[in-house]
């Protein structure tokens, strides 16, 4: 996304805690660069947002690190008020120190520019306010500097008015503080401002707006209260500022116009953090919020709690307590922080906590007595997987009251009546045992629909989510395979390597977008396997080329613990099933040689018009946030990991995994289906287990379409004539349904707009978009439509499971919602991405609708119309039934309907 010339909104954060997703809002972000990673930068920048670097010009924190290197000669005062030094500017060498120790290394880690602070501070010291024209005129050299040597980035003063014209020329933005509402650092108190200060700023004022008309002011105002600032922004947007209101410390994110629709969920577990993914609250809670359109953002209760503020940047917070902890220090920095200012909901151990117990319920938490009768209040109760209530209940539970739903009701000896699932205005709460009924083998079953749960207890509202199952109406399907078993030799006749016969028996049978990867050790010459290396290098080679190919690396060594790479603790070797990795003589696991080393010989591989774009994580599929980085670094999309796999004998919801999971900033894209070594119990039997991922995509296609038809083996599949036809099975089953193909690496793009993106939603209406990738479809609810006539980019939708798929086009799609079924035709469902878009009404009962779009099989087309459609246009053309038409291509080009 490009970076916007003219800001519409301008942040400054100077905390840390935020996810990166809200922070895509804003055009133009202030951020301090040591609170801010390398990362972080990086990926704000290329979803349009550019970060300025904070620089204090006239003075240096005592708490700053580069504080030991400020000469004391430079030191002419001090700024008790905010514990730092006050320097004198006029000095070279100062210039010089500001330059190339604080403003040049920062534009060199990614920021697009600078925002000069302190600029007056000079002011408090005695020979500042004696040659205030000596400081202005350093001030203006250091300027001057920055944009001859970085005359692209962008550089902000505040205030600054002192300064002469030929400086001003050459910033692109002035801000100042406390116009309607400011703060005293020397008393701590949140105050408004009098007017005769608000008077002096718009005497400044005149000169700059005559001289600098195009060149945004910036207000910076300061409330205690969160609720106040957007008043406080919408006043000072009213009178022409850039609006900033923020707390003092400028960690509570500034509202925006359009407002920022708050979609991440901030979810806390009781694991170390490095055990955050296999944590109750990842794996089974992550999916169930991504379906009701939220990104979910995890933390553990164990870290030191937060410190920022949480109303700014979450619609809501769910805890699951799994470790059987007292956690009640952090349960009081729930109850001041989030009770009662955004949705709690509470789930997993009762605890025992007094706080804990204080967010379950105002009432005091009682022990009922026995004999206890148990009842079902919700219909999904007993209903929706497990049928088995439990037989315990937890050793104290609410009391119901008028302000509580139950989903179970408990009534003891003394008719009291308690509840261990229940709905309240602020939240709600779910204890065990009352979550699962057990399974064999770890097995756990739903004992009511958490779906509905949550989304009672959290009230997503009607806003549209980002959705990643769909592509224009249609399930997404994807295959990949991992390089494991390249070199096998099939147990068929001619004993070829498996490899090749995945080639010629799935590959080129089945014609839709592929992504293939080798492992460096199996295949290479000077690898593991030499006598077999120039066969299965020939076939790789051959693969590449196939054109429904899209090329991937799966390491050089197939690591299994891919965190000892980055210094995590490893189990001993001998309690691994395979080692560290493969067993290659004189070499351990390295993350340099296992990505980019094995990136740079697959690429060899591949036709040199085709470059790899795919990295396939191995064995655990655990990555740290180094190996994120490195692989995001080369320009690649990251998938692997997750435990996606449902079926009617063993865990369905309960084991399906969220998209991705978020490590800082870096983001591992999961597999959307586990792969074949699962369905065969590691290839110990049955060889045709994979056909049970038939039954997979079912569960997670109803009740709820939660994941893509995802394809996913490795190349043993074509090593036993059991396991290839179970794949052919598995091809042949996914095919039959109305689905959209789509390369790996394109379904990635869909899960990075899922938590790399802000939702924006205008005074009129109209949904916005902003961040690293658009979503190219979202959810609404049954009841809610795209308003086609006021949308922009939206091509129609399909329904499914009590939602809308909403298709949208183009790279800057504005949604608008309403009550009504659209009048008139529209596009229903597609099988190829969408590249453009136009509906009009050609009479008063007929609509021409053109489109473009680029897919990967012959194009398919269906509308929604109440009539027949003509065709307007060259492209040779099969019908399909009412509203349905195929084509002979794969794209198309502004194809032309006319549909009553």
């Amino acid at each position: 996304m490009a970076l916007a010339a003219t800001p519409q909104n301008i942040g400054f954060y100077y905390g840390d805690e935020s996810p990166i997703g809200p922070l895509f809002a804003y055009d133009w972000l202030v951020l301090q660069p040591d609170q801010a990673t390398d990362s972080r930068l990086t990926l704000l920048s290329k979803g349009g947002t550019r970060s300025l670097a904070y620089v204090a010009v006239d003075e240096v924190a005592k708490s700053h690190a580069l504080f030991p290197d400020v000469d004391p000669a430079w030191v002419i005062g001090q700024n008790n008020a905010w514990n730092s030094v006050i320097l004198d500017v006029r000095m070279p060498a100062v210039r010089q120190f500001l330059l190339e120790e604080r403003i040049n290394p920062s534009l060199a880690r990614g920021f697009g520019g600078v925002f000069l602070d302190t600029l007056d501070s000079h002011q408090m010291t005695e020979a500042g306010r004696a040659d205030s024209s000596g400081f202005a005129e350093a001030q203006a050299e250091l300027i001057e500097a920055i944009k001859a040597e970085h005359p692209a980035a962008v550089v902000v003063i505040n205030r600054g008015f002192h300064l002469p014209e030929r400086a001003r020329n050459q910033v692109d933005a002035l801000a100042f503080e406390s116009y309607l509402a400011g703060y005293d650092p020397g008393t701590g108190k949140y105050r408004p401002v009098p007017g005769e200060h608000r008077e002096w700023l718009d005497f400044q004022f005149e000169d700059w707006k005559k001289q600098h008309p195009d060149k945004p002011l910036i207000a910076i105002d300061y409330t205690e209260e969160p609720e106040d600032a957007s008043d406080v922004a919408e006043q000072l947007r009213e009178r022409g500022f850039l609006p900033v209101v923020s707390n003092h410390a400028l960690d509570r994110l500034s509202p925006t116009f359009p407002e920022t629709v708050k979609r991440q969920v901030l979810v806390i577990h009781d694991l170390p953090e490095p055990g955050a993914d296999q944590s109750q609250a990842h794996s089974r809670l992550g999916v169930i919020l991504e379906y009701l359109g939220f990104a979910p953002v995890f933390r553990s209760a164990l870290d030191v709690p937060l410190s920022e503020p949480v109303l700014d940047r979450y619609h809501g917070v769910v805890v699951w307590w799994e470790a059987g902890e007292s956690h009640n220090r952090f349960c009081q920095w729930l109850g001041r922080n989030v009770q009662s200012q955004v949705p709690l909901v509470l789930m997993g151990l009762p605890p025992s906590a007094p706080a804990c117990q204080r967010l379950v319920s105002s009432q005091r938490m009682k022990v009922p007595a026995a004999p206890l009768e148990l009842t079902a209040q919700h219909d999904s109760v007993g209903e929706f997987e497990g049928r088995r209530l439990p037989a315990r209940v937890p050793l104290v539970m609410a009391p119901v009251t008028e302000k509580l739903t139950p989903w179970v009701t408990i009534r003891d000896q003394e008719d009291r009546v308690y509840s261990p699932v229940f709905i309240h205005p602020d939240g709600g709460v779910a204890l065990s045992p009352f979550l699962f009924e057990p399974g064999p083998d770890a097995a756990a079953y739903w004992l009511f629909d958490p779906v509905q749960f949550l989304a009672d207890s959290l009230n997503p509202g009607n806003h549209p989510g980002v959705d990643t199952t769909t592509e224009s109406g249609r399930r997404i399907i994807t295959a990949h395979i991992d390089g494991d078993g390249a070199v096998s030799r099939a147990k068929m006749p001619g004993t070829a390597q498996a490899i090749e016969v995945i080639l010629d028996e799935i590959i080129k049978a089945y014609p839709i977008p592929h992504t293939v990867s080798v492992i460096e050790a199996e295949v290479s010459p000077e690898g593991l396997y030499p006598a077999e290396s120039e066969e299965a290098l020939n076939t790789a080679r051959r693969i590449f080329q196939e054109p429904n190919v899209e090329v991937a690396s799966h390491t050089y060594s197939h690591p299994f613990f891919w965190r000892m790479m980055e210094g995590e603790a490893a189990p001993s070797k001998e309690d691994t099933d395979y080692g560290y990795s493969l067993e290659i003589p004189g070499y351990e696991p390295d993350l340099a040689r296992e990505i980019s080393g094995s990136v740079a010989f697959v690429e060899k591989l591949a036709p040199e018009d085709k470059p790899l774009r795919v990295f396939l994580w191995s064995g655990d599929a655990r990555p740290g946030k180094e190996a994120l980085r490195r692989v995001r670094e080369l320009g690649l999309i990251n998938v692997n990991g997750g435990n996606t796999r449902p079926l009617k004998y063993d865990s369905a919801l309960a084991a399906v995994w969220p998209d991705g999971r978020l490590v800082g900033d870096e983001l591992q894209v999961h597999a959307p289906v586990l792969n074949e070594n699962v369905y065969t119990n590691l290839w110990t039997g049955p060889f045709y287990g994979y056909r049970n991922a038939r039954e997979s995509f079912d569960l997670l296609n109803t009740p709820y379409r939660l994941k893509p038809s995802g394809i996913y083996y490795h190349f043993y599949s074509g090593t036993y004539p059991e396991s290839l036809k179970a794949l052919n099975e598995v091809y042949q089953y996914a095919l039959a349904e109305p689905n959209t193909p789509l390369y790996l690496s394109e379904y990635a793009s869909r899960v990075k707009a899922r938590y790399y993106g802000a939702l924006m939603l205008s005074e009129s209406g109209h949904y916005q978009w902003r961040g690293l990738e658009r979503p190219t479809t979202v959810t609404l609810p049954s009841g809610t439509y795209p308003d086609l006539q006021k949308s922009e980019g939206v091509a129609g939708f399909n329904r499914h499971g009590g939602k809308h798929y909403v298709h949208l086009v183009g790279e800057a799609p504005e949604l608008v919602l309403t009550g009504q079924a659209p009048d008139g035709a529209y596009l229903e469902s597609a099988n190829a991405p969408l590249m453009d878009w136009r509906r009009e009404q050609s009479s008063q009962e007929r609509w021409r609708l053109t489109l473009s779009a680029k897919g990967h099989v012959p194009v398919e087309l269906r509308f929604s119309t109440k009539g027949a459609c003509q065709v307007r246009s060259t492209h040779q053309v099969t019908r399909l039934g009412p509203g349905g038409f195929r084509l002979s291509g794969n794209s198309v080009s502004d194809f032309v309907v006319e549909c009553d």
